[in-house]
């Protein structure tokens, strides 16, 4: 257990070991990487190539159908998550994407369903990393957002959450929006959870991030002026939302 002094009430308490354990620090956890299977990092290995891949974090809270996710091709691993708190909880960990996967991966949350509200978990997404694929030009990218876009995107940087705080400066850490610590990715932890009642977003987000993906690799550090960026970043939203709104209606009509 690490250091923070908490009372037994605030304790997470382990059937497979008997020892209590804060619910901040599971990793540190006596027993945590005993689990089946161990978490195994799907960019490990890979070598950073130019097209862009995505990767997502699905946090399930609560009971739902394992096998399905298990099974899946596109899923590379899961792990419990201290953030999580109801039986059944798990953390999956998606396999490097392409494009071409979009739809699969989609299909895949919408028969994602739980017994509880989910309000605890997160869909981090990971973007593949190059030199100009910087969490200061995402920063200004995130923070040119406003509410409406934020929510189709499924992201939550505007609202309270202590999860994905997105400050200026501050890109290290599980509560910051844009997490800069990992070697082949820039994590994004402003993505709520996926499953059935969020999937209609994925596309928008998926493709949104795309949009300002390529938009940044086609300049040099620092070629780019604020403002250019918060310009490209509200009009790729509402270009993803607005695409993605039409396939959506188009599907339900046939």
């Amino acid at each position: 257990m690490c250091d923070d002094r908490l009372c037994e009430d605030c304790q997470e308490y382990c059937e497979q070991c008997d020892e209590r354990y804060c619910p901040y620090c599971y990793e540190r956890h006596a027993c945590a990487n005993t689990q089946d299977p161990c978490y195994r990092d799907p960019y490990e290995g890979r070598p950073v190539r130019e097209p862009f891949t995505f990767g997502l974090e699905i946090e399930v809270d609560g009971n739902h159908d394992t096998d399905m996710l298990r099974n899946h091709r596109l899923i590379a691993g899961w792990c419990p998550d201290g953030s999580l708190h109801h039986d059944g909880s798990l953390e999956y960990q998606s396999e490097p994407m392409t494009m071409s996967q979009l739809t699969e991966i989609r299909r895949l949350v919408e028969r994602i369903a739980t017994d509880t509200d989910n309000t605890l978990s997160g869909g981090h997404m990971h973007i593949s990393r190059t030199g100009r694929q910087t969490p200061a030009r995402w920063y200004w990218a995130l923070e040119a957002l406003d509410g409406t876009q934020c929510e189709a995107l499924n992201m939550r940087h505007m609202t309270d959450t202590r999860w994905c705080e997105l400050i200026h400066g501050d890109y290290c850490g599980k509560d910051t929006a844009i997490n800069d610590t990992h070697r082949h990715t820039i994590e994004f932890r402003t993505f709520g959870p996926w499953h059935h009642d969020t999937a209609g977003r994925l596309d928008a987000a998926v493709h949104y991030m795309h949009a300002m993906w390529r938009f940044f690799q086609k300049f040099p550090v620092p070629k780019l002026k604020t403002r250019d960026i918060q310009a490209m970043s509200r009009v790729a939203a509402t270009q993803a939302i607005n695409d993605t709104n039409a396939t959506t209606a188009g599907r339900r009509r046939i």
